[in-house]
This record gives structure tokens, sequence and C-alpha cells, in this order.
């Protein structure tokens, strides 16, 4: 009953959104940009707002997919085999969005029949919109996937301002605490925060903060700001787009490389059977 009292105003989202400035995109992606928040402000605008957002994050799972997709043609095509990272990146994105989902049943967001044909049909339509856009220029999907990240944040962000006093009365939702607390142990949880990978922050954890609401919607908001920074970072041919889990990687490769040596140099091993063992581990490693 109490989440029937939430409010999101959107005129206040989009003053959010031109507080940074003009949107810099081409128009091959603004318009559809634009018309899809148009969409989401005129159909839900005054309605249950977890509605909203279950449509907001039943389309956002779309991009990851379908860059997934295309990665994988690349690879099959024999353009390039480097992006074994990049694609488990979107892979933790789109997991990490599909709890989001998971999050927004859990409030209710699906149970208008309307809403749910709304938001299916219209991932389906972007997820096919995107291979085209990829097709024509990666850069252009992942600009795409930017703004719609960043209004992402805005969105949760305003939302949260204009029902903190509420959203602090109200529980975190099982959904939630299954995800942000029992699910931190999943090994793709956290993969998606590659900003604090270039950083040299710790992974973000914020199990122990879901004691209301308000945690929850504050948790999602951050997520999303995390995919904005992967999506610039793709968007920047400087920056190495890496899983997080590289640098464990490169420490089990140096484990075993100086246990090789040790073991190499004491001779109390075969070494035939030794290098048959780095090699069935190396391709788990790199």
């Amino acid at each position: 009953g109490k989440l029937k009292q939430l409010t999101l105003n959107s005129t206040a989202i989009w003053e959010r959104e031109l507080a940074h400035g003009p949107i810099q995109a081409p128009l091959l992606i603004k318009i559809p940009y634009l018309s899809l928040c148009y969409l989401l402000d005129v159909v839900f605008e005054g309605r249950y707002v977890p509605s909203r957002f279950f449509l907001l994050e039943t389309v956002a799972r779309m991009p990851y997919f379908s860059y997934i997709t295309m990665l994988h043609l690349y690879e099959t095509l024999g353009f390039w085999r480097r992006s074994a990272d990049v694609k488990r990146v979107h892979f933790a994105e789109e997991w990490n969005e599909f709890n989001h989902l998971l999050i927004m049943e859990s409030l209710g967001g699906d149970q208008a029949w309307w809403v749910r044909f709304l938001a299916q049909h219209s991932a389906i339509a972007y997820f096919a919109g995107l291979l085209v856009l990829w097709s024509i220029s990666p850069t252009l999907a992942y600009k795409f996937s930017e703004l719609l990240e960043t209004h992402a944040v805005n969105t949760y962000g305003q939302l949260l301002d204009e029902n903190e006093e509420l959203l602090k009365k109200l529980p975190p939702s099982v959904a939630a605490v299954k995800y942000y607390s029992f699910g931190a142990s999943d090994p793709f949880f956290g993969e998606y925060q590659t900003t604090a990978l270039s950083k040299g922050e710790p992974i973000r954890q914020p199990g122990a903060e879901m004691k209301t609401l308000y945690d929850v919607f504050a948790a999602i908001r951050a997520d999303e700001g995390d995919h904005v920074g992967t999506m610039q970072a793709c968007l920047d041919p400087s920056v190495a787009v890496s899983s997080p889990s590289l640098d464990r990687r490169l420490l089990t490769g140096a484990a075993l490389a100086a246990a090789f040596g040790v073991m190499s140099t004491t001779g109390d091993v075969d070494l035939e059977s030794v290098g048959d063992l780095v090699d069935s581990v190396s391709p788990y490693v790199g």
C-alpha cells in the first residue's frame, strides 16, 4: 500500500539531466534516446513508480546482450579474439540489471499486463536496433548505452530525493537482500565495477547496508553509475576495459610460475608432468 505513495517528477529528472549541460550525441542516437525517455515520461507520469522501473530495467538488459552477441560474431568471423574480458564485463552488467529487474518484480512493478507487454516488446525492438547500430559503429552503440545509464542514475537519484522519508520507513524486498547480501559470493558480483578496478579501489558490496528500501535504491543507483563508467571506458580507446577478476588471475599465474621455478630447481618432480599441469591450467589463468 505504501509503495503507491511513491512519486517521481519527470520534469525534475530532466532538470538533473540538463544540469550537466546539453546532451552531446549524434542525431542517429539522440533522437531514439529522447523518444524512449519521452515514452517513459508520458506513459508512466503519475502511475505506480515500480512499474516505470520494471520497464527501464527490462530494456536496460538488452545492450549487454547485444554487445556479447556482436563480439561473439566478430570472434567467429575472425575479426578479433581479444574480447574475452569485455564479454565477461558485459555479462556481469547484464546479470546486475537482471537482478534489478527481479527487485522491481518483487515490488509489483510487473503486475499490469500492459506494462509487461510494453516492456517486453520495447526490449525486443531495442535489442534488434542495437545489433544494427553496433554493426554500423560500436562507438555509437556504447554512447547510446551511456546516455541510457546516465538517465537511469538521474531517475533513481530523483526517486531517492523525492521519497527519502517514505523509503527509509519501508523494509528491503527479499530479492534485494538475496542479491546484495547473499549474492556477493557470486563470481560475477562486482565484475561490472570496472571503475573501481581502474582506481585501485575495493569492490563495492552494499549487503550490510540493506536495512531499508532507501538503501536498495541507493545501491541500484550506484550500480547504474558503474555502468556509466564502464560505457565511458569502452568509448575511450586509451582505456583497456578489463574484468575486476583480472588481478586475481594475474596473481594466480605468478604463483604458478613461482611454484614451477621452485620445483624445477629442486628437481623433486618430473618437469614434463609439471609442464603438462601448467599447460592445462593456463587457459583459466590467462
